[in-house]
């Protein structure tokens, strides 16, 4: 008997809610295997992350905006957000 088959014949043996678990276990699985194969580990992240923001800052990007408090209130003015509108 293969491991699918096995493992297939176990699933069938547990009640709904129990099938429903080892799914959400399963799907559990796929996606950390998808975020630890997409290339990239926490330190890669941080460090392209602050490489980010090093160019931000030299190509002066946010210079003008003297309060970003003020600024980000401005910008929430000129468009309404996804699922707040008025």
């Amino acid at each position: 008997m293969t491991l699918a088959e096995q493992i297939q014949k176990q699933l069938g043996a547990l009640p709904p809610e129990k099938q429903s678990e080892v799914l959400d276990f399963v799907t559990f699985l796929q996606e950390r295997i998808r975020s630890e194969d997409s290339g990239f580990k926490d330190s890669q992240r941080r460090e392209r992350l602050r490489k980010a923001f090093e160019t931000l800052v030299e190509l002066g990007t946010f210079a003008d905006i003297s309060d970003p408090v003020d600024w980000q209130r401005q910008m929430r003015k000129d468009r309404p957000l996804p699922g707040r509108e008025a």
